[in-house]
């Protein structure tokens, strides 16, 4: 694919130029910013500076074996190995959710309504672990744990958990059958709350590589897991303890009925940056 091409600047207008066939022109632009940015070291101001260097067959061989793994719609996140959250970096593969940047808006919103002092804190359907990790790092004194029911998503959990150097507990459970052994202060959950009827809706880079586990919930049962959540914050959150949930924007009304009917209060609707109805937040009475 670019056996023509010579220089820094033509490589680059090729390669964004070929990711349009399967990507909108702004995000092959930010596909294709982050592969040369990670892949060869050029930032847009060194590409700016360097735009007529000749770059070796070596990394023309790298750009023609990752320009036909994204137009096979594979994630680049997958592709690099690892993807930012919170200014953090963690390792991700098939195994795990790529981190979302709404998913950084509600760990900014606890870390925004608590402070230093200590808490037991959960994180329910953790998989890469980036929501307890991003926690732990801005409140060393909280008691940090981080949830999943899949074994290979632990896996990365820990491979960050390490990297990263803090101190979260993770466990391996099914949270239809979880029997904490002890109270919270917070619990946390971005559970699967896609509608298998929105798959029509939605990327091949998506439906192709990412978890199905982590994503999907039965039209029937939109739901289910903040129902089973909640149960667990009722019998399990100290008194005064709090709830966050992220959610399906569809289904908030609902989400905060729920939670006024197992007896939390305070009950609040926050939107992220797209506007959409994205965050829950309770307090237990």
């Amino acid at each position: 694919m670019f056996s023509k091409i010579r220089t820094l600047k033509e490589a680059y207008q090729n390669f964004k130029i070929l990711l349009t066939k399967v990507y909108e022109p702004e995000e092959a632009e930010t596909i294709t910013a982050m592969v040369f940015r990670e892949v060869l070291g050029y930032d847009r101001i060194k590409l700016i500076l360097n735009e007529n260097d000749l770059l070796s067959a070596s990394l023309f061989e790298q750009l023609d074996f990752i320009s036909f793994q994204l137009l096979q719609h594979q994630p680049i996140q997958y592709i690099l190995g690892y993807s930012y959250f919170n200014d953090l970096k963690f390792t991700v593969n098939k195994n795990v959710l790529i981190p979302r940047p709404e998913t950084v808006e509600l760990v900014q919103l606890i870390l925004k309504n608590h402070d230093q002092h200590t808490l037991d804190v959960i994180d329910i359907g953790t998989g890469s672990a980036c929501i307890p990790i991003s926690l732990k790092k801005e409140r060393s004194l909280w008691n940090v744990t981080g949830l999943d029911i899949s074994a290979d998503a632990l896996q990365v959990a820990s491979l960050n958990v390490k990297q990263h150097a803090v101190e979260v507990s993770l466990v391996e459970a099914d949270i239809f059958a979880f029997q904490p052994k002890q109270k919270f202060d917070l619990i946390v959950s971005n559970p699967p709350y896609v509608l298998e009827s929105e798959k029509l809706q939605m990327h091949k880079n998506v439906l192709d590589y990412e978890p199905s586990l982590a994503l999907f919930v039965a039209d029937q049962e939109p739901l289910k897991y903040y129902e089973r959540i909640t149960e667990i914050a009722q019998q399990f959150l100290n008194p005064n303890g709090f709830l966050y949930f992220e959610i399906n924007e569809s289904f908030a009304a609902q989400t905060q009925a729920l939670l006024a009917s197992h007896a939390f209060e305070y009950i609040q609707i926050f939107q992220d940056f797209k506007g959409k109805n994205r965050f829950v937040s309770a307090r237990k009475i």
